[in-house]
């Protein structure tokens, strides 16, 4: 009841009288109120929380890390993947700006230089100072070309690019167009040339050095001045007399210095096949007709080079083809040098010529070391090869009216009552035969019958060393 007084009198107190109020309250009754208040409030107070389960926080935050981890690594895994994707990106743009550039300069310094339309036809155009110009700016740029940067032109494999093959295409044919139009200029270039004679008489003709071959300047010399009977050499004089090679072009030469040029006149007219065996790369080359013939069994056609000659050693069924059948008509002669010893006992049969169906005309063989003639069967009697001094010899068959004779350096051995008549297309064998000739130099066939000083001036000329 008391509390209930107390309530009642604080209930009807307004809030600025409620501190008086309490105030007049005695001891007793403000412990009761104070003790009815704490119920209140802990009755109206939250219930306490459930007891914490410290398993299942840690398999939470377990869980919350594996997540944050994996996101972070998918986070660091991309910027890592862009970067290296920006690499790639700016090294490909950098190699395809060095590649366009390339290109570019390239083929405007090809537009720059081709030749025009017909250009070819109508031959160079240039003066030679103008020529040198051009060649020497062209050979400039190239070179200040070649030396830029080349990324990846070790042959190092590399991805397949559709547009990096197109542009390598187009710069092969780039310079394929370029060198084909270093090789038209190179074959224009022309020379006045005037080799002098011992004499001091001067023999012009026009070459073109990069092409023609001194074989060609020797038959356009015949040719271009009445000279067809003669033999011609063309020497350096630097260091006396050095012959040129014939199968080499003349620019392999130094034309500015002087050159001498020697007609061997008055050996034998009408040359028709001279095979001196100066390339070791094309022994089947025929000088007369400036053409090579072929090789059968090329392995057994071996080059040499001994005793001051140059020849072939012709064995088993190795034989020369040569590049055009010519005929023995009412007159000829055939001339050889043959190196000794000849073991005649190695094989029967030696052909020195033959028709190109085997067996049909052998004019010059030697059997068991006679000379002869194999179609007519007959032989020169009280000479045999295997009684000449070790060394180079020379064999000279001349064939006249109905004879033939046979010399051996320079001298007359003997003459039969026959003469072959026919076309003659294979020298040193019989084709398909084991009759190799063995070793020859200097083979040549004349469209005359030599006289005895011609043959004897065959052999000077020829020389020997044993």
């Amino acid at each position: 009841m008391e509390l209930q007084d107390c309530l009642g009198r604080l209930q009807h107190t307004d809030l600025s009288e409620l501190q008086g109020a309490l105030a007049d309250l005695s001891v007793s009754q403000r412990e009761m109120l104070s003790m009815a208040c704490g119920l209140v409030e802990t009755s109206e107070a939250p219930p306490p929380p459930p007891p914490v389960d410290r398993a299942a926080n840690h398999s939470f935050f377990s869980d919350l890390a594996a997540q944050t981890t994996d996101l972070l690594a998918k986070r660091f895994e991309e910027r890592l993947n862009g970067a290296a994707a920006q690499i790639r990106r700016a090294y490909a743009q950098a190699l395809q700006k060095e590649k366009d550039a390339f290109q570019r300069q390239l083929t405007e310094l090809t537009a720059h230089f081709a030749t025009a339309k017909g250009e070819a036809d109508v031959g160079p155009k240039d003066t030679k100072v103008g020529s040198f110009e051009e060649a020497s700016r062209l050979q400039q740029q190239v070179s200040a070309l070649l030396e830029q940067p080349r990324p990846r032109l070790d042959g190092e494999e590399v991805a397949y690019c559709q547009a990096t093959a197109l542009v390598l295409k187009e710069l092969l044919k780039d310079a394929d167009r370029l060198r084909e139009y270093g090789q038209r200029r190179l074959a224009a270039l022309s020379l006045d040339f005037r080799p002098k004679g011992l004499t001091g008489k001067e023999y012009p003709v026009t070459v073109h050095p990069a092409v023609d071959t001194v074989m060609e300047v020797k038959r356009r010399l015949r040719g271009g001045h009445g000279l067809e009977s003669c033999v011609v050499k063309l020497c350096t004089t630097g260091d006396g007399l050095v012959e040129l090679c014939d199968a080499q072009p003349m620019m392999d030469y130094n034309l500015a210095q002087e050159l001498t040029v020697i007609f061997v006149d008055s050996l034998v007219a009408s040359p028709l096949v001279r095979l001196g065996f100066e390339d070791p790369n094309d022994l089947s080359f025929e000088s007369v007709s400036g053409r090579a013939g072929s090789l059968e069994e090329p392995g057994e056609v071996e080059w040499v080079n001994t005793l001051g000659k140059k020849g072939v050693n012709i064995k088993n069924r190795g034989c020369i083809v040569l590049p055009e059948p010519i005929q023995l008509r009412e007159e000829w002669t055939i001339s050889v040098w043959t190196l000794a010893p000849i073991d005649v006992n190695d094989h029967t049969y030696r052909d020195l010529v033959d028709s190109m169906r085997s067996q049909q005309l052998i004019a010059v063989i030697l059997a068991r070391g006679k000379l002869g003639n194999y179609n007519s069967n007959s032989f020169i009697e009280g000479f045999n090869v295997r009684d000449l001094t070790p060394g180079w010899h020379h064999i000279c068959v001349v064939g006249h009216g109905r004879v033939t004779t046979y010399y051996v350096d320079g001298r007359s051995v003997g003459c039969k009552r026959c003469k072959a008549r026919g076309e003659i297309g294979v020298v040193g064998n019989s084709r398909g035969c084991r009759e190799a000739w063995g070793y020859m130099a200097e083979f040549q066939i004349f469209g005359v019958a030599a006289s005895d000083d011609q043959v004897a001036n065959l052999f000077r000329a020829g020389g020997s060393e044993v």
